[in-house]
């Protein structure tokens, strides 16, 4: 019987992404309550290891396939918990909150029935990537507040401008697989 979790998944970069998710509920209640100065450096600690898990796995060799489908899925949860989170505090106005989340769900939503059908895990893009590390990173600015205020949203919306780049490039993927999932169809089909 094949498990889900593989019997060596507790290696560090592992260990990491999974503390990652389980910190997003605190994330959440130290937004909501206030608490700013904690969920700056919770925030801080999160982007942190979102870098570093993947640095040394591959610095040790330790790059797993749990590993490489838990570490963007823990990057969604924690922009899916953490924008409402912050849209509720105020700190995030709606309009720059509202289009990065619902791309996120739509991404997810999409990728998670297309995984059904064959496609599997979606390409990396630098771009993507890119994205991913300008927002985690205006996180903190945004939810500090002061002077870090509006270079955070400055940065979060050019993140936001390159997570829908990425999503226009995610689509073309699904173009190809689509297409391809259609042709062995079309030519059984008579003329």
């Amino acid at each position: 019987m094949r498990t889900l979790i593989p019997p060596d998944w507790r290696t560090v970069p592992n260990l990491l992404t999974f503390g990652r998710l389980v910190a997003v509920p605190f994330l959440v209640w130290l937004i909501v309550k206030g608490h700013t100065n904690y969920a700056t450096a919770l925030l801080g600690l999160v982007g942190v290891s979102d870098y570093f898990d993947g640095y040394i796995a591959r610095r040790t060799d330790s790059v797993s396939e749990l590993g490489v489908v838990m570490d963007p899925v823990s990057d969604r949860v924690v922009a899916m918990a953490v924008l409402p989170a912050l849209m509720v505090a105020h700190l995030l106005p709606l309009w720059l909150g509202i289009p990065v989340l619902v791309r996120d769900v739509v991404l997810s939503s999409v990728f998670l029935f297309l995984a059904r059908r064959g496609f599997g895990k979606p390409k990396v893009r630098r771009v993507g990537k890119t994205a991913t590390f300008g927002l985690l990173f205006a996180l903190p600015a945004i939810t500090l507040g002061h002077v870090l205020r509006l270079p955070g949203l400055v940065l979060f919306a050019l993140g936001g401008i390159l997570y829908y780049v990425a999503a226009y490039r995610y689509y073309q993927d699904v173009q190809v697989f689509l297409a391809d999932q259609r042709a062995p169809f079309a030519e059984d089909t008579p003329r």
